[in-house]
């Protein structure tokens, strides 16, 4: 009886209404329809109105009716193939009446010339847009099936298209372990409130840290799910480096006030050892000759330190990297004979020559690093030192030994203060030469292997050209050890 009081008020409702409306009920199709309608499905099976529809509107057409039951109303845009096989675009709009469990669904045509050529090269351009974005993005229906995504995905998790494509979404946090309960508390944000982010995290091959952001919304218009997949890593490292400098910048503030304070007792106590010194005995000579070599290398540390944690007053000044670099080779070269360790400097100087900067703090930078790769080579060997000009308009000088190399933890911690694996070493040397550098406009990178030796490349911006002129020669003032070849400007 409610059922024949539904079709009584279509017919009353519908009837010269000017756009096909079907009245519709889940497993019989359409029941009834209006002049409008009657007139377009004239030579269709109303019932297999699915088959008119291509395998995106079928899945679109299956979303309309869900979020119509679900919230009464609902609307798409799907095609349909009209007499002459042509798809044609029609805007849905549905209301669903849970008694009879039936739908009421007007079919709106949009004006074909849109719809053949502006809508085409739109959706044309779009596409590519999609698929070379440089973010992953993942289009997701009602269910949850991946219905397409974009290249960038297949970069971000290492998988090919056709493995997600028609798949689960979960796929997608699957390849990120431990993420259950991060990606469950995510979906059911984003199916109860239409929107939803979070980040999820991994450890690489390689053993690196991978932060991947992701944000989903629901899009009307194509009753879909849109997912945005950023690689998050640099910035998340980034803000780790930021408050590890901000840390260190007020632990180095109270450190600097702290280590004035210990100097000025120091001062006193080396004072009255050198008063004992005529009073003790021989042994308690020796015992005074310890503390006196303690006490220096603890203002050692202090000193190195003090510089580390404020600014110093420089003298900037156009130099010659190779004259540098010379220098600090040749005075190295007596104590790498006594190490049985070669030391070669190669450079091609052409235009890669002048730098603007401070020469005693760059001395200091190239003896430090020098003086870091010999000691790694107890049994001797060989460390080569290149300069060479890149094309950005940068000198990069690289020290290579033959050491023992080092891990990957290593290498990440190698520029912190305080950090050393030497028995006697204070962990400042290199945390000053990467400050110096910086200090320069420069950077300083390093690759290292195991048991093969370690790299360091100190890049320097370049302070102005001068006019080529090549030259190449080879000093002989020096041992077979050390080796010049100068292309000079």
């Amino acid at each position: 009886m409610f059922i024949d009081k539904m079709t009584e008020m279509f017919d009353f409702l519908y009837k010269d209404e000017k756009n096909p409306v079907i009245l519709f009920e889940n497993g019989k199709g359409i029941i009834k329809m209006n002049n409008k309608a009657q007139e377009f499905f004239s030579n269709h099976h109303p019932e297999e109105i699915a088959n008119q529809m291509d395998k995106t509107s079928s899945e679109k057409w299956r979303a309309f009716l869900k979020n119509a039951t679900l919230y009464n109303h609902s609307k798409s845009q799907i095609y349909l193939d009209n007499l002459e096989n042509r798809k044609m675009h029609y805007e849905l709009e549905g209301c669903y009446n849970q008694l009879s469990d039936q739908y009421i669904i007007r079919f709106r045509q949009t004006l074909e010339k849109f719809v053949n050529h502006h809508h085409c090269a739109e959706s044309i351009n779009y596409k590519a847009l999609f698929k070379n974005a440089p973010d992953g993005m993942i289009l997701t229906n009602f269910e949850g099936i991946i219905v397409d995504a974009n290249l960038k995905v297949e970069t971000l998790f290492e998988v090919s298209l056709d493995e997600v494509i028609g798949r689960n979404s979960k796929i997608i946090f699957e390849r990120i372990p431990h993420s259950y309960t991060e990606s469950k508390k995510f979906l059911e944000t984003l199916f109860l409130r239409g929107n939803a982010k979070m980040v999820l995290s991994k450890i690489d091959a390689n053993g690196e840290p991978k932060n991947y952001h992701f944000t989903s919304v629901f899009d009307e218009n194509l009753e879909m799910y849109i997912t945005l997949i950023r690689d998050d890593t640099e910035n998340f490292a980034l803000k780790r480096q930021i408050e590890h400098f901000k840390s260190l910048s007020t632990l180095g503030q109270m450190a600097a006030s702290i280590a004035h304070e210990v100097r000025n007792p120091l001062t006193s106590l080396k004072g009255f050892i050198q008063l004992l010194t005529n009073q003790v005995t021989e042994q308690g000579h020796q015992y005074l000759e310890i503390v006196n070599s303690e006490l220096t290398r603890m203002e050692s540390i202090l000193n190195e330190f003090l510089v580390l944690s404020k600014p110093t007053t420089r003298s900037f000044n156009m130099i010659s990297v190779s004259s540098i670099i010379t220098e600090i080779v040749h005075f190295m070269q007596p104590q790498g004979v006594l190490q049985n360790i070669e030391l070669e400097f190669i450079t091609w100087e052409k235009d890669a020559d002048l730098i603007w900067g401070d020469a005693y703090e760059l001395k200091k930078v190239f003896m430090n690093i020098l003086k870091n790769c010999m000691e790694v080579m107890p049994h001797g060997g060989k460390v080569i030192l290149t300069q060479t000009l890149r094309d950005d308009n940068q000198v990069w000088i690289s020290v290579k030994d033959q050491g023992v190399g080092m891990t990957p933890e290593q290498l990440h911690q190698i520029f912190l203060p305080f950090y050393t694996s030497k028995e006697h070493g204070t962990g400042l040397g290199l945390a000053h030469a990467m400050q110096t550098i910086k200090n320069h406009g420069g950077s300083i990178e390093v690759e290292s292997e195991r048991s093969k030796g370690t790299t360091f490349h100190i890049i320097l911006p370049i302070y102005q050209s001068a006019q080529r002129k090549e030259k190449t020669s080879h000093d002989q003032r020096h041992t077979k050890s050390f080796r010049e070849v100068i292309s000079s400007n």
